[in-house]
């Protein structure tokens, strides 16, 4: 399945069950990247604009860029009344921003679709000489009750693709590729 159509039928299960991220998200960008309100955000894969929202509530000019259109949709839904975002048509690896426009590539829950090369190039593309990628994921506990144990097998089990798509396939060898010669957070 086309991973920028993927979650089309899903879009009212994203707004209704999908975790936000912690606030402690923006008190370690501040102290390890320098985040202020004035930096702007391109937030990729932003989706019904979880992420996007964090940083808007900090002041951020935020571009959320979504290759689905039914998820790009949800998040102007949900986002309209921030005017410091905008909403593109667009994918990690072709966001349409212009060239050093953004101080922060972020992307939460999303990484593990890209193209990790085109992605990577488009990031050097958009980010300003000093600018941050942010990878962010909100991960589960597999084990530690049998509610969580039984909840993991159901989904090795029945999920048609989960072993391939799960976003633990994201090891320190494939991170360490992207982020080579760049600065870590």
């Amino acid at each position: 399945m086309d991973p920028t159509r993927r979650f089309s039928s899903r879009v009212e299960n994203y707004i209704t069950y999908r975790p936000s991220y912690p606030l402690e998200v923006l008190d370690v960008l501040r102290r390890e990247c320098g985040l202020t309100e004035s930096a702007t955000i391109a937030d990729i894969g932003s989706g019904t604009g979880i992420l996007s929202a964090l940083f808007l509530k900090n002041g951020n000019r935020v571009f959320g860029v979504e290759p689905n259109p039914t998820m790009r949709v949800a998040g102007e839904r949900l986002l309209q009344s921030y005017e410091r975002f905008t909403s593109i048509d667009g994918s990690a690896e072709a966001t349409g921003l212009p060239d050093q426009s953004v101080d922060f590539a972020t992307a939460g829950q999303a990484f593990h679709w890209f193209d990790r090369e085109k992605a990577r190039a488009e990031f050097a593309r958009i980010l300003k000489p000093q600018g941050w990628v942010v990878l962010i994921w909100n991960s589960r506990r597999l084990s530690g009750t049998p509610f969580l144990r039984a909840y993991e097998q159901l989904l090795r089990t029945y999920g048609t693709d989960y072993e391939q798509v799960q976003h633990r396939k994201i090891d320190d060898e494939m991170l360490g590729q992207f982020f080579r010669a760049w600065r870590i957070c």
